[in-house]
């Protein structure tokens, strides 16, 4: 259940700290997607910062937190909020492998991704699943409004205008739960008419569709936490997959440090490779060298440079030569 349910509703008081069998057979207490502890916690969702209640009224029950990415200072967080004196440590790698990465400096999304919006002019609903990052309404909105004005007729099916019948979908808080209910429905289809969501951080937990080829961020993530967390949103199913990230003008303002920073060694050049310059935040994380070289000498190289991020993609002999 949410955090929500369990400690704002009559639920809590009224029956659980109430009943026999909760205070004497709960066996386990596990909170997943365990960051947003720290992230949510203070502001979003504040009952996050209030699990650490359970502690004392289940007291010698043990604790499982789980979470795809964490760093030093999550870690740090989450286990005060919490209080795990005892706390056992079980890490893997968050690296994805199969998502290929690229950076870069942009303002003009109809230059940058026009391959994108020439695609579903093209083949309508065979263009590849895509999500849309912004970190603002007021930018996805206008972003959904030029996207829809460039394709025109395009933007739909057989060009039945309206929308149910659209490719293009927006996807933010702020919508009815039964609009927000039909993207969902509609998007997790294989042949779902909407081919491209611009989102908000709503689309985000709980959802899982497996067959999103290309997820983009059209200015900079809040964090290096959030970005890792919604490049995640593509390949789940094992397949290649892209993530473009573009910073544009101004974005960065209201970035943590963190990001900030990656974003400055990145265009000052500091960085041989983007993936591992994210990834090194992460606990679980262990440096693995690349394939020192290329021997397919090929225009389309599948090596592991040129899977990995624009970067090591561009040192390959492939393309150097």
């Amino acid at each position: 259940m949410s955090p929500e349910t369990l400690l704002k509703t009559e639920l809590w008081g009224d029956f659980i700290l109430s009943s026999e069998v909760y205070r004497e057979r709960v066996c386990l207490i596990a909170i997943d997607e365990a960051h947003v502890l720290e992230s949510w916690g203070d502001t979003f969702r504040p009952t996050f910062a209030r699990l650490g209640e359970l502690r004392s009224h289940f007291p010698d029950v043990p604790y499982l937190l789980l979470t795809g990415t964490c760093t030093p200072q999550v870690l740090q967080h989450m286990t005060a909020k919490i209080h795990l004196p005892r706390l056992k440590l079980f890490t893997a790698s968050p690296d994805r492998p199969e998502i290929y990465l690229e950076y870069k400096r942009s303002k003009d999304i109809f230059g940058e991704v026009g391959w994108l919006f020439n695609e579903i002019k093209t083949k309508g609903i065979r263009t590849r699943k895509t999500l849309i990052y912004v970190r603002s309404l007021s930018r996805g909105g206008n972003l959904y409004r030029d996207i829809l004005g460039y394709l025109r007729q395009h933007a739909y099916l057989e060009e039945q205008r309206g929308f149910h019948n659209s490719h293009i979908a927006l996807y933010h808080a702020g919508m009815t739960d039964k609009d927000l209910d039909y993207i969902l429905k509609e998007f997790t289809k294989p042949e779902s008419v909407i081919r491209l969501v611009i989102c908000t951080i709503a689309f985000g937990l709980g959802i899982n569709i497996p067959d999103i080829e290309v997820v983009i961020h059209w200015g900079a993530c809040d964090s290096i936490m959030d970005y890792w967390q919604e490049v995640g949103r593509a390949g789940r199913d094992g397949r290649k997959a892209k993530a473009l990230y573009y910073v544009t003008p101004g974005s960065l303002l209201q970035a943590s440090d963190n990001m900030k920073e990656l974003c400055k060694m990145m265009d000052k050049s500091q960085v041989k490779c983007f993936r591992e310059s994210v990834l090194k935040h992460f606990i679980g994380h262990s440096s693995a060298p690349l394939a020192p070289e290329c021997h397919s000498q090929c225009a389309e190289c599948e090596c592991l440079r040129c899977r990995c991020c624009n970067l090591c993609s561009a040192t390959c002999p492939c393309h150097t030569q």
